[in-house]
């Protein structure tokens, strides 16, 4: 006789890149457990793989590609929730460097919210021939295959994050596709900017929705008021 099955509960939770609603079921033990080994080997490709398998186990959806970086984050925190606890506990830092004490931080998750979600992401870059590019937010898996090491050169992956994100090129009289121009013609565009415009372009990435929290921490060792802030998935695990 086989063993009975235990019912599982489903939550309806909206993307917030577009309002669309998804059925949400927690995540399992065997989930967890591929988590905690992800996180524990503190390899970040690790830990990408196991979000999105997760993710897409757990919500039913096949393919992330066209999810933005900060609906993964904010699909993985209600996951996160639902599964675990709506209470994340963390260390925090005291920012005094003569300090370095260390206070508890107990963050809802429903208190995290996503910051910049209605940024521009049409840049004109140059006024006069109406020069410009439309910009889409990087994907989880256009950040896990960057081949980020020790001996991965900065300016390389701010490179190719910039050149995976390019969705046209446009001026007065034309619309280019990203897709139909090859990496070679894309990098060539983007090294021929000036060093503002190529600042703007970064300002883009830097500025990206994202999960974000903001707390006023006492030091539990100085009592020096920490004004702390998080951005991006990886400062709410634990």
């Amino acid at each position: 006789m086989g063993l009975p099955k235990l019912n599982v509960p489903q939550y309806k939770i909206v993307l917030p890149s577009t309002g669309e609603e998804l059925n949400m079921r927690p995540f399992l033990v065997k989930e967890e457990k591929i988590l905690m080994v992800a996180l524990e080997s503190q390899d970040v490709k690790q830990i990408s793989e196991a979000v999105r398998n997760i993710i897409m186990s757990c919500y039913g959806i096949e393919d992330l590609s066209k999810l933005t970086s900060f609906d993964i984050e904010y699909l993985f925190l209600q996951l996160r929730a639902k599964s675990v606890g709506e209470v994340i506990n963390l260390q925090t830092k005291c920012l005094n460097e003569e300090c370095g004490g260390i206070t508890p931080l107990q963050i809802n998750i429903d208190d995290i919210e996503i910051i910049n979600k209605e940024q521009e992401r049409t840049l004109i870059l140059d006024e006069n021939t109406g020069v410009g590019v439309t910009l889409n937010y990087p994907s989880m898996e256009s950040v896990s295959n960057l081949n980020i090491n020790d001996d991965t050169n900065a300016v390389d992956v701010v490179m190719s994050l910039i050149i995976d994100s390019i969705d046209t090129i446009f001026d007065n009289d034309n619309v280019y596709d990203a897709k139909n121009e090859t990496k070679e013609e894309l990098t060539s565009f983007i090294e021929s900017l000036s060093g503002e415009q190529f600042k703007r372009v970064q300002s883009f990435f830097q500025d990206a929705p994202s999960v974000y929290y903001k707390a006023d921490v006492t030091c539990t060792k100085c009592n020096e008021n920490n004004s702390i802030e998080l951005k991006g998935l990886n400062n709410f695990f634990t």
